[in-house]
């Protein structure tokens, strides 16, 4: 078991995701972390805790003053790692010239826990907290976050030991209520066994691609899901997990204030990877039955995207006018159901981007509550989510679908989509009625497509540029600027489209318009 080495980047993370627009545009209303609990997880066979102490104990300095430390694995020096995943996390320095900062300043109460390569009793692989081997069930967490800037790198000779332990920390997440975020590994290396390969957590690489990729391993439970699951722009796992639990902490803030299906950990979860942008990576890729790219998973980290879908409160199924361009909902489905979410990309405007997740838990249950602990494992619920352009007879074509087998995130991503209805819809193959959190942002711009009127053989030619595929236009001509009349009809197959007149004296206007 280890952590990793501590450094950071010179680029202004704060800047890139999106944390300094989101700040601008709240001022006051800016959501601190103010009042969330949060758990920091580190390896230290010696020191662990962001600062020495024992017990509860006040923070103090730049950094950590005005905060309160619980030191669950006893007393303890100070980590410099463990400094560096605070000061991201949690930390009151805003300003990452001054080294590390934090998109969550205002959390106060932190309980730190170690880890150690014995698994002793202080340890929370141990009975500190995750008690495995035991008939015990893992410790309750108080806390709404619960960061882990360690890993361990596993085997298949471990493989009972470890499926237990992700096992006990599902069933924890479910039980609790908690989000867990968790490192991966750094350089390019196979996603490691703990705690990364677990289903309800969001495992975190670097923004780099300078991580651990290639899907969870053979021996584990759900081999072949995509890990990681978010990037952050930091030189380190260790300090990229911490920013998205700053952020993750950000937001559970706001979500406190809506309440409800707000706070469970598959709808922040659902709403973090749905606000991630892709735009930095040229090549990132994702389809039916992969939902997330294979280095990046649903791309990096943008907090602003993610409050505002967060804003845009939970949405209920099956209405017939449009929702929100940036919302979510939770729905629990029987076998066999859906549920349908429409969305309206007006004329005279584009689909820029469309990013839809759902994202749900794995389920593992105590089968003899309140005697001992024993764990049973159900069946991976298999939600699927679809995009539909919606005709005017209300007939449905399928664009986009997000199918996996074995993960418990399905994704669609579309650009430049025509106007017009479209239909998301989440709907359950097969399993159990288990919640599922969906979360979108659709962002439109408008669309200004170029047109060139030339004259040949006595005939006015238009050619049009910059249309949108799929899109449906008509071409309209005017001799006074008053009465229009329609020249020609067409849906574009591609960028361009060109369009030839007849013949004709006298002076002609000509106009490009998008339909539905």
């Amino acid at each position: 078991m280890g952590g990793a080495a501590c450094a950071w980047g010179g680029e202004d993370y704060l800047e890139a995701t999106g944390y300094r627009a989101l700040a601008a545009e709240l001022g006051d209303g800016l959501p601190t972390g103010a009042r969330v609990k949060v758990s920091q997880v580190e390896f230290g066979d010696g020191e662990y805790l962001p600062q020495g102490g024992a017990g509860t104990f006040a923070g103090s300095g730049a950094v950590f003053g005005g905060k309160t430390f619980s030191a669950k694995g006893g007393a303890s020096g100070a980590s410099g790692h463990a400094w560096a995943v605070g000061a991201h996390f949690y930390g009151a320095n805003g300003d990452p010239e001054l080294g590390r900062a934090s998109l969550a300043p205002g959390v106060a109460a932190i309980e730190v826990y170690r880890v150690d390569s014995a698994g002793s009793a202080a340890s929370w692989t141990g009975q500190a907290w995750l008690e495995p081997g035991s008939l015990r069930a893992p410790l309750v967490e108080s806390g709404a976050v619960q960061n882990h800037s360690w890993i361990s790198v596993g085997g298949s000779e471990r493989a009972a030991a470890d499926n237990a332990a992700l096992r006990r920390f599902d069933f924890a997440i479910r039980r609790d209520g908690f989000l867990a975020v968790t490192g991966v590994n750094n350089g390019v290396s196979a996603v490691p066994s703990l705690m990364a390969s677990a289903y309800n957590n969001i495992a975190v690489g670097l923004s780099s691609g300078g991580h651990s990729r290639g899907g969870v391993s053979a021996w584990l439970d759900g081999p072949g899901r995509q890990k990681p699951e978010l990037v952050a722009p930091l030189d380190y796992t260790s300090f990229a997990a911490a920013l998205v639990s700053s952020a993750a902490a950000l937001l559970r803030q706001a979500a406190d204030a809506q309440g409800g299906d707000a706070v469970k950990p598959e709808t922040l979860k659902a709403i973090l990877l749905a606000g991630a942008t892709k735009e930095e990576f040229p090549g990132w890729s994702r389809r039916a039955g992969a939902p997330l790219d294979p280095v990046y998973g649903a791309g990096e980290l943008e907090v602003g995207h993610a409050w505002h879908i967060l804003a845009g409160r939970g949405q209920a199924a099956n209405q017939a006018s449009p929702r929100p361009d940036w919302a979510w909902a939770r729905v629990a489905l029987s076998a066999g159901g859906t549920a349908d979410y429409v969305l309206r990309i007006p004329p005279g405007r584009v689909g820029a981007a469309c990013s839809a997740v759902a994202a749900w838990n794995r389920v593992v249950s105590d089968v003899a509550p309140g005697s001992s602990f024993v764990m049973a494992v159900a069946d991976l619920a298999d939600y699927q989510l679809s995009l539909a352009r919606l005709s005017g007879a209300g007939a449905a074509v399928v664009i986009d679908e997000s199918l996996s087998a074995v993960d418990n995130v399905e994704h669609i991503y579309q650009r430049q989509l025509p106007s017009g209805t479209y239909r998301l819809r989440v709907s359950l193959a097969r399993g159990g009625s288990v919640p599922v959190a969906l979360a979108w942002r659709l962002s439109t711009v408008e669309h200004r497509p170029e047109v060139v009127l030339a004259r040949a053989g006595g005939r006015d030619g238009l050619t049009c540029r910059g249309l949108v595929t799929g899109q449906a236009y008509v071409v309209q001509s005017s001799e006074d600027l008053i009465g229009w009349r329609a020249e020609e009809a067409f849906v574009a197959g591609g960028a361009e489209h060109r369009w030839s007149g007849s013949g004709g004296e006298g002076r002609r206007y000509y106009r490009l318009g998008a339909t539905d």
